[in-house]
């Protein structure tokens, strides 16, 4: 065990030069993009095809396939739990049609919500709803969902909503001291929970706020925004009440996962318990049969009413729905893996330290390496790890305090992930929420706009602190609120 875990974590004499990781990085991103952009290839057999040339330039270079076999398997092994999750929220969702949970929640945004403030309220409410449950995953897949129906019914356009609805669910799980994310990129670093929190304010909250104007000024322009229900909306409310029985019981699932959520229940069986619960319920209240279940667990829930809109909207979820998502994070271990078997991070980190470059281009080449990095792989857990603990000593040794790593790990991981259609969190997001990257990109404010501020703070030196100050600051919070 020993001798392999070494082979493959070293690289090739072959692949020492910076030239050769150069060229396999061009080759990959290149035909990735020649592929989806100009040739409109899916992005499944994009990522496969480009890794396979990536793979095929390893190969050349002497690394044998022993080793790329291992790390293809390791990178599949790592998709595994994500898969499965995808794979429970298309049954709930199925499941949460079929026994009126979703058109509940729809019925009421339509009755409470106007066009003028949807956007706004929807980025609001994702917030706390992250902040509290501190997902990403279980915010998106169940008021994302319902706000996705809402904004159907009052006519705002389904990249609008879907850009409100990502800022503020990833605002809610970047700040949350219950999100994984925060606690592995504030453990990684080295940088107390709190510390890393605030910190993280410098980017995401200016990036929030104008997002938020930028959603008000767009729903101010959405036609139809007068007080009370629209016509479209009132045909669609009574068509919900026509189908479904209207007993508030049918809110029941989404609180039993948020519960359960809450507790700091595992993922997958807080998800379980929401398909058994909205069964039960399609069962007593909605009269439907065991098949009933099993078709809208396996292909969703299909409406036939005649009404195009109303069909499109209740016509969702299923297990077959996040078969083409599924087989993009499969692609994504396959492009992936040439870079990890060639060592082409380990050289990029190995570059950075020789250079002892001061703190502005450290910081710098660290936003740039980790976001390259979270670009191929696509799982900030894969490079939260990898990465935290290889710059946090560069970050260190430049005199910047260590909580600017963890604030840029989050920035172009946490707040990057919904905008990399290949990444385990953006293929979620876009097969969730039922709306392509390319179209909410724009309107995700929050996801580039953290970026941003983050590389303004690092070019400026404004925000970034010093290291003995920060350490004083860690050191009282930790007296004050200790953690595990």
């Amino acid at each position: 065990m020993t001798s392999s875990s070494q082979t493959a974590t070293t690289p090739e004499p072959a692949l020492q030069g910076g030239v050769r990781h150069l060229v396999l990085l061009c080759v990959a991103i290149g035909s990735l993009l020649i592929a989806i952009m100009l040739l409109g290839i899916p992005t499944a057999v994009a990522l496969i095809v480009a890794g396979s040339l990536a793979m095929s330039l390893c190969l050349v270079w002497g690394i044998p396939w022993a080793r790329l076999e291992a790390d293809l398997l390791n990178g599949i092994q790592a998709m595994l739990i994500p898969i499965l999750i995808l794979i429970c929220v298309g049954m709930m969702v199925g499941v949460w049609m079929l026994s009126g949970t979703i058109p509940a929640m729809v019925t009421l945004g339509l009755e409470l919500l106007s066009p003028a403030l949807f956007l706004v309220v929807a980025c609001l409410s994702c917030s706390l709803m992250s902040i509290m449950a501190g997902t990403s995953w279980g915010t998106l897949s169940t008021i994302g969902v319902a706000l996705m129906g809402v904004a159907i019914g009052l006519d705002v356009p389904p990249a609008w909503a879907a850009g409100a609805i990502i800022t503020g669910t990833f605002f809610g799980d970047k700040l949350s001291p219950l999100s994984d994310t925060t606690v592995m990129a504030s453990a990684v670093c080295e940088v107390n929970i709190v510390t890393h929190i605030r910190h993280m304010l410098y980017s995401t909250l200016p990036a929030y706020l104008i997002a938020l104007a930028v959603y008000a000024w767009l729903g101010s322009s959405i036609e139809g925004t007068q007080s009370g229900i629209s016509g479209q909306a009132a045909d669609i409310v009574s068509t919900l009440h026509q189908l479904f029985s209207t007993n508030p019981i049918t809110l029941l699932p989404p609180l039993v996962v948020f519960g359960c959520i809450l507790l700091k229940k595992p993922v997958l069986p807080s998800f379980a318990l929401g398909i058994v619960s909205g069964a039960a319920i399609a069962l007593v209240l909605q009269g439907a049969s065991l098949g009933d279940i099993g078709q809208a667990m396996n292909g969703g829930y299909a409406s036939s009413t005649g009404n195009e809109m109303i069909d499109g909207m209740l016509s969702r979820g299923g297990l077959q729905s996040m078969m083409s998502t599924v087989a993009v994070l499969i692609a994504a271990a396959v492009l992936g893996t040439p870079f990890k078997s060639a060592g082409t991070l380990d050289a990029a980190i190995a570059m950075l330290n020789k250079r002892h470059a001061g703190r502005r281009q450290v910081l710098g080449g660290a936003m740039g390496l980790h976001g390259l990095a979270f670009l191929l792989t696509g799982s900030y857990y894969v490079t939260f790890s990898l990465l935290g603990p290889l710059l946090r000593p560069l970050v260190a040794n430049s005199g910047t305090p260590t909580k600017n790593l963890s604030r840029i790990l989050e920035d172009t991981g946490t707040t990057l992930s919904p905008l990399v259609p290949w990444g385990v969190t953006g293929a979620f997001t876009a097969a969730t929420l039922g709306v392509a990257t390319a179209d909410f990109f724009l309107y995700a404010i929050l996801c580039y706009g953290a970026i941003l501020f983050s590389l303004f703070y690092v070019v400026t030196g404004i925000g970034l602190g010093h290291r003995q100050a920060d350490a004083q600051a860690s050191q009282h919070l930790s007296a004050s609120h200790p953690t595990r």
